[in-house]
C-alpha cells in the first residue's frame, strides 16, 4: 500500500456540507472527494503553467501573430462573407 500524508485546510461549514453530500452521492468518503478535487486542480494548474511557458517560448522565438494582424484578417473574412450574401 502506498504511503499517504495528511493535508489540512480550513473551509466554511457549507463547503464541508457540499463535499459530504457529493461524497454520499458518489458512494465515497470525504477524503476521497477532497483528494480527487485537489488532484484535478493541481493537474489543471500544471497544464496551464506548461501552456503559458510554451507560449512565452513561442513569443521569444517570434512564433506569434500580432493582434492587429488577426483583426485585419477577421475584417477581411467578414467583408468577404458580407459580399457573398
Amino acid at each position: 500500500m502506498s504511503q499517504t500524508v495528511t493535508l489540512s485546510a480550513r473551509v466554511p461549514p457549507e463547503f464541508r456540507d457540499q463535499v459530504d453530500a457529493l461524497a454520499q452521492a458518489l458512494g465515497r468518503d470525504r477524503a476521497w472527494v477532497v483528494e480527487e478535487a485537489v488532484r484535478r486542480f493541481v493537474q489543471s494548474e500544471q497544464e496551464f503553467m506548461t501552456a503559458v511557458e510554451r507560449g512565452r517560448a513561442d513569443i521569444a522565438a517570434g512564433r506569434f501573430v500580432d493582434h492587429e494582424d488577426v483583426e485585419a484578417d477577421l475584417d477581411r473574412i467578414e467583408a468577404e462573407l458580407s459580399s457573398d450574401q
